[in-house]
């Protein structure tokens, strides 16, 4: 009976010292899908919403800080062949000369408008890894809708042209 207080007391104090480094804090901007899948797995995990988000958090800083201590020489060669990024735009043009020009996969990430002028089916293999975050994505017809819905990840609408 004695062990089971201590137990208990023990418990009640871990409980407190956490709490104590905890703060309500009010997160804007946060994608109603996002925060929807989020909620789903604190259900199904049994968590509470905070206790799911810590985890991410921590998973995202952890995730990070080892990026970080990946050799130089390794970083270097995986240079060549990491996508590179294209980012925080409100208006973007694309041309194929533009792809070829830029000469590597590239993620197009939040950006308000993007559009694709004269971009065929080989060119966005080749030169497209990724499409995030985009309001608005325009395809001309010549690009095949299915190559560009599977680079795609929250794209509000997509118009193809005629």
């Amino acid at each position: 009976m004695a062990d089971q207080k201590k137990a208990n007391k023990e418990e009640k104090e871990e409980k407190t010292q956490e709490e104590e480094h905890t703060q309500n804090i009010s997160v804007k901007g946060i994608k109603k899908d996002v925060y929807d899948k989020v909620s789903q797995i604190a259900k199904v995990t049994g968590q509470t919403l905070g206790e799911v988000t810590n985890e991410a958090y921590k998973s995202l800083i952890g995730a990070f800080d080892g990026a970080g201590h990946i050799s130089r020489n390794f970083r270097e060669g995986l240079a060549g062949s990491v996508s590179r990024y294209v980012e925080n735009i409100k208006n973007l043009d694309l041309t194929k000369k533009d792809l070829e020009e830029i000469g590597h996969k590239t993620v197009f990430k939040n950006i308000d408008n993007l559009v694709l002028v004269d971009v065929d089916d080989e060119t966005f293999d080749r030169y497209v890894d990724a499409i995030i975050n985009v309001k608005a994505l325009s395809i001309p017809a010549s690009l095949k809708k299915s190559k560009v819905l599977l680079k795609c990840s929250y794209v509000d609408s997509i118009t193809q042209g005629k």
